[in-house]
């Protein structure tokens, strides 16, 4: 039964009930009254409860009226506000999806990215490996410096020259542990070094006849470049290459005491004929100081002129022959010219210097023939 009908009809039921119950008594009443004109108690209770019923069905009506407006109202509402929540549901969903499709995009993106960067790592971490591999199977000391003059990295030739660990090196100033007295003994000022100015200036700048310091407070001869470090075009630094060249000081100045303890003159020249070294005994020989000499052609100076006084062509010289043909040439009555003027009669040879497979120029050994008359 349709719930708009179960009320009224429970209220119709209920009055119908009293109303029969009110007749009853009502009837009881009546047969007990002796009075002719009596108007039966129970048929004012009916009129009066149907009067009553009549008002209650039409406020019921009403207010089930009013309550069935309102209900439509409230189920239009709830299905404008259903329909909303459907479309609220559907954009948000459509939204979740579309965030998640960029989402698992993004993670995608992000995973590959983490992936090229740590296989980027291991490739620099290889790299890395590779240039310290590199570094510290070099025969030279090598270092870096930065702005500060900081050492940034060094290789382990630079350790074992220098006695300090990479430890010790690393983060401190170079030139305040290994560079800051001259050979002298006088201090060295870091404005001076050659080594800072590199990332100063910009320029490189070589260095044959210095000295570096030990952790032990000795001292050994170096020869170095500093080459200026630079980061996408700016000086962010430097970078030394220094061997020790002690030994070959200790060489040379032996070889020099042996060139100049030797009772023939020696002397040396490029392939242009220029001196290039000469030892004591050409010196005094020839009467010229070896400075003045370096540099300048030996031929003109010394060779210039046969005994009667006429030119010597340079090209019919065995001497710069030497330093063009690559042979050993012999004279054994020639002459030299002093440097004021007079002639002494020579025996030399002319041997050429070859470096490699380069011609280089030639070593001239002679001796004065007066002396051996």
């Amino acid at each position: 039964m349709n719930k708009n009908y179960r009320i009224p009809l429970l209220l119709s039921i209920m009055f119908l009930s009293v109303a029969a119950v009110l007749y009853f008594f009502d009837l009881r009443i009546y047969n007990s009254c002796s009075t002719v004109n009596y108007i039966p108690y129970n048929v004012w209770s009916i009129v009066i409860l149907f009067f009553l019923y009549a008002i209650t069905l039409f406020l019921f009506w009403r207010e089930s009226k009013i309550f069935k407006k309102k209900e439509e109202t409230l189920q239009k509402s709830l299905k404008m506000a259903t329909d909303a929540l459907n479309d609220v549901q559907s954009s948000l969903d459509d939204a979740v999806e579309k965030k998640t499709f960029e989402m698992s995009v993004i993670n995608g993106s992000l995973n590959r990215e983490i992936a090229e960067r740590i296989q980027a790592e291991a490739e620099g971490l290889k790299l890395r490996k590779r240039l310290h591999t590199i570094l510290d199977s070099a025969g030279d000391g090598i270092f870096g410096i930065d702005l500060e003059g900081k050492v940034t990295f060094v290789n382990l030739k630079a350790t074992e020259l220098l006695g300090w660990t990479r430890e010790e090196l690393i983060g401190t100033s170079h030139h305040d542990l290994v560079h800051h007295t001259r050979g002298n003994g006088q201090d060295f000022p870091v404005e001076e070094c050659p080594i800072y100015m590199a990332y100063k200036d910009g320029q490189v700048h070589f260095e044959k006849n210095d000295v570096f310091w030990k952790k032990s407070g000795d001292n050994f001869m170096v020869e170095y470049t500093s080459t200026p470090l630079l980061d996408n075009g700016q000086i962010s630094g430097a970078v030394v290459v220094f061997k020790d060249i002690s030994r070959t000081k200790r060489l040379e100045r032996q070889l020099d005491l042996i060139v100049n303890s030797a009772g023939e003159g020696i002397f040396g020249l490029d392939t242009n004929g220029n001196v290039t070294f000469m030892n004591k005994a050409a010196s005094i020989m020839l009467g010229w100081e070896m400075k003045e000499l370096i540099g300048k052609s030996h031929h003109q100076l010394v060779h210039h002129s046969h005994a009667d006084g006429t030119k010597y062509q340079e090209s019919d010289c065995p001497i710069f022959m030497a330093c063009k043909d690559g042979q050993v040439h012999f004279k054994s009555d020639d002459l030299f010219w002093t440097k004021d003027g007079s002639s002494f009669p020579v025996e030399y040879t002319s041997t050429p210097i070859i470096e490699g497979k380069a011609l280089t120029g030639a070593v001239v050994v002679f001796r004065d023939l007066t002396t051996f008359a």
